[in-house]
């Protein structure tokens, strides 16, 4: 072999393993590309939750956006990084501590970047808490009166696309969420931005396809009755399941939530249950005329989404708030006396 060959066979060899390492690059790269893929499409995260968040001072959007997806506030550090980029807010979020929530769209919270964090004062309003309760907690920061907040409920300033023209009360439309009261709000924009809270949650769903062609009210009354009655995120759809199969058979729903919230208190007594009100779910057929408590996303999703079953009884059956359901009336029973003699009821 001449000298010239010699020196051409090496050439190729040299140019063979730089392809070679080239494409391992690449294939590498892909790899855990795809790895960090399924793991983000992996991780869990419940919605709703509330996270805080440190911006500091030079971050770029996509180091922001890594903060965020860690948080599981957003989903993708390149779908925010690019969204930033497409507004024009790359290198204009402002450095501070946010209140934000699990699952937020990622305009949203570029709105709250570009915006800067709050200096209001916080509040937050936990599921199932009634118009009642709302107003004495928003009157605890002090910012509003119960009789400023209470003027605004019965007035006509308010937004509230799912209440009924018939219906006057706001009770199950105020979403229970974590809220700020802003230097320039007043008692009406605080209460608005609860419904318009309501609506963004709402629209996460269709609500054309609710159980038994009920109506969007008629959904948040059911899944009222569902947060005050269930402890566990997984019975919530079971409850949903005995609320629609009662209804279905034109059987009374028999549930404690709606005659306490007409009694007003717990630990009803036989005299309770004989109660006139339109409440009263031991004496009326169907569902009560609004609904009993504001409920959370769980809760309005369980709702929207019950689980499969022949269930129509449920019996509390640990500390912990869990139930047991069934069909059976006489298994039924036995399950109540059992948590009787056990104290839970």
């Amino acid at each position: 072999m001449s000298r010239v060959e010699r020196r051409q066979r090496k050439r190729r060899r040299r140019r063979g393993v730089l392809v070679m390492v080239l494409l391992l690059v690449a294939v590498g790269g892909a790899v855990t590309q795809a790895l960090r893929l399924t793991a983000d499409r992996q991780r869990k995260v419940t919605p709703g939750q509330p996270v805080t968040i440190t911006v500091s001072s030079g971050e770029s959007s996509a180091q922001i956006g890594q903060t965020l997806t860690d948080a599981g506030v957003v989903d993708s550090v390149g779908r925010f990084r690019a969204a930033a980029e497409d507004r024009g807010l790359d290198g204009l979020l402002k450095p501070g501590i946010y209140q934000l929530v699990t699952g937020m769209g990622i305009d949203a919270v570029l709105d709250q970047l570009a915006k800067g964090p709050s200096v209001g004062v916080p509040f937050t309003i936990p599921e199932g808490f009634t118009v009642t309760q709302i107003v004495d907690r928003i009157a605890a920061t002090e910012e509003f009166s119960k009789a400023e907040l209470r003027k605004v409920l019965q007035g006509k300033q308010l937004i509230a696309p799912y209440r009924p023209k018939t219906v006057k009360s706001l009770e199950g439309l105020l979403f229970p969420d974590t809220y700020a009261i802003e230097p320039d709000d007043t008692a009406v924009s605080v209460l608005q931005a609860m419904l318009d809270q309501l609506q963004i949650v709402l629209s996460r769903y269709d609500l054309s396809s609710a159980p038994q062609r009920l109506s969007p009210y008629q959904v948040l009354i059911v899944a009222s009755m569902i947060e005050r009655e269930a402890k566990v995120d997984g019975d919530r759809p079971k409850v949903a399941t005995v609320i629609y199969n009662r209804l279905r058979d034109g059987q009374r729903l028999e549930i404690d939530a709606t005659v306490e919230y007409a009694v007003g208190h717990r630990g009803l007594t036989a005299k309770d249950l004989e109660s006139d009100s339109p409440y009263n779910t031991y004496r009326r057929v169907g569902l009560p005329p609004t609904p009993i408590a504001s409920p959370g996303e769980a809760s309005i999703r369980a709702a929207l989404q019950p689980a499969p079953g022949d269930w129509r009884y449920y019996v509390l059956i640990s500390k912990q708030g869990e139930h047991a359901f069934t069909a059976s009336y006489e298994e039924f029973q036995r399950l109540k006396a059992e948590a009787k003699a056990k104290g839970l009821l």
